[in-house]
Parts: structure tokens; sequence; C-alpha cells
């Protein structure tokens, strides 16, 4: 079956496949892993970051049922501001054992039960997984270098450094339309919170080009501009704290977590948590994946002095 990709479709993330086959055994025990190989280069996962598009309708079957929940509008380009994590082997076995754990224990639900993990594609292979810095956003032609030419100034003039994350549990999540619901880990707090610093300019961007802005109670339904400032890229005054609500998604299910479900993923917490506590998210650069072209805005490693962000 030939692979579709719906380059508008996207619920809340840029990695959310369809159903996926079974990660094959290894013949190594699973808690003693190999070595892990040097990591391949960003740039080359941002190359292959979305697969020939073959079909311009919504055709949940293949997708494992998902539907579409942004409408295609021909010349509008989909846009999505993310972290990117490649977990390494030692971090990627515990994942897919934890989703296993759930999935073996739920087989018996049905199809829309079913849980469809993001830590592989349909081939078996590993695929990164993300922290969302913006809502599902669009642009039209004329505005999209624009805005990320934006986003790339308002980084590299900032003071956000290259930081680390820890994570502090699994919880069910659903999407703004309630037509999917994410197993995810939730993270804490970073050291000098680069998170809530990243999610703040992203949101500030995205409403000068008329966009919502993602977890924050100011102009989230509305698509007008927000008051002009000449605030300097290092004043985080009016940021708000919304630690609670980072997460990286690792599965994905078409149906509300029952009550039996939510308590197999509090045991299964309990069974990984000394697992989870030792995963620490590299954070050295954010995503902006405008229609299939991915962007690479790596963080700053030093003050780069210049006029504020929103002045001339």
């Amino acid at each position: 079956m030939a692979l579709v990709d719906y380059s508008s479709s996207s619920d809340e993330d840029p990695n959310a496949t369809g159903e996926v086959l079974p990660v094959p055994s290894l013949k190594r025990k699973r808690d003693e892993p190999s070595p892990d190989l040097p990591p391949l280069p960003s740039k080359f996962h941002d190359l292959y970051a979305s697969t020939t598009r073959v079909s311009t309708r919504d055709d949940p079957s293949l997708h494992g049922g998902r539907k579409r929940v942004t409408p295609h509008i021909e010349g509008n380009w989909p846009t999505h501001i993310y972290v990117e994590w490649y977990p390494s082997t030692i971090e990627y076995f515990p994942l897919t054992n934890l989703i296993s754990s759930l999935r073996d224990k739920t087989v018996h639900e049905g199809a829309e039960c079913r849980i469809h993990s993001f830590l592989t594609s349909d081939l078996g292979a590993p695929l990164p997984l993300h922290i969302s810095l913006s809502r599902p956003i669009g642009f039209a032609t004329e505005h999209k270098d624009a805005f990320v030419d934006s986003l790339q100034r308002a980084i590299n003039f900032s003071s956000i450094r290259p930081f680390s994350i820890s994570l502090s549990g699994l919880d069910w999540v659903a999407n703004f339309e309630k037509t999917r619901w994410f197993l995810v880990l939730r993270t804490r707090r970073p050291e000098l919170d680069g998170l809530n610093k990243l999610l703040h300019l992203s949101n500030r961007i995205v409403q000068e080009y008329g966009q919502p802005a993602l977890y924050t109670s100011r102009f989230l339904q509305t698509k007008r501009k927000p008051p002009a400032r000449k605030l300097p890229y290092t004043d985080w005054d009016d940021m708000e704290d919304v630690s609670d609500s980072f997460h990286i998604s690792i599965a994905w299910t078409l149906t509300s977590p029952n009550e039996e479900l939510l308590k197999l993923t509090r045991t299964v917490t309990t069974d990984y948590v000394e697992k989870l506590d030792r995963i620490q998210v590299q954070i050295r650069e954010i995503k902006s994946k405008v229609g299939n072209v991915v962007t690479s805005i790596p963080l700053p490693n030093s003050v780069i002095v210049g006029k504020g962000l929103f002045e001339g």
C-alpha cells in the first residue's frame, strides 16, 4: 500500500503516523541494549520529514482511522513549531516496552481502542518524538518565508541557551477537537525556564502574523495581532508559566481511555519510573515545518547584542 501524507492534516504534531507494525524482536535482552551508534545529523532527518502525497482527499482508512481536523485550503501552508527528540537506544527500549505493556493488555478492546505507537514507522524504523511550541497553523505563500525569518531572528537574539529537560511521568491528553487521545510523557520545568521562554517567543511571533497562540489565555481564541510593544529579546516580564502543559506524545488512540486503561497506565508508570527518571532530553535547537520544508534553528551559545524584538 502506498504511503500517504496529508501535509495539512496534522492534529498537533509533525510525526503523527498511522498504524504501525510490531517492533521486531531482538535476540539481545531488552534490558541490555547495545551501545548507541553515532547519531545521524539532524538535517538528514529533515530531508525525509514527509512522504509523497498521493491522495487529495481525507481517507481515515489509510491512517489508522484518523480524521483530518484542519481543513485543506489551497495555497495555505500548514505550519508547526516544535522541539525534536531522537531517543537513544538505551532510552528507546524502555519506551517501546512501556507502550507494549499497555497495548498487550488492551488488545481485546477492539480496533478503535487500539494503542498506536509514535516510536516507529510502518517499517519498524525508529521515529523522532517532539514537544510542540505552536498549534497547527497556516500561512499564505507570500507570508511563510517572512514568518520563518522572524522566528529565526527572535531565537538568534534571545538569551535562551541549549538546555536539558527530565520527565515526570505518563498521562493521557486529548487534542483540541477530542478526536484522538495521546499517551504522553510529562516534562519537568527545566533550569532557567527554557521551555516557557521558547513558547513565549513562538507565541509572540505567530500572533504578529495573525495566528493563535498555544497554551496561553492571551489571544487564544482570536487571530488579531497583540498590542505592539518594544521589548528586548531578553524581557520575560509578561511570560506565562505553562510548565504543566508541555509533553512528549509517544502513542495515540481514537477513543477516550477508560478507567481500566487509566489504571494500567498508573501501574506502568510505577514500573518504569526509575528508567524514565534517568532520561534527559537535550534541547539545542527548535524546528519550523512549513509545508514539507523543515528549518532547524539552533539555540545561541552566546548573547547577540542588537535591537529589540519589535524594534525596526
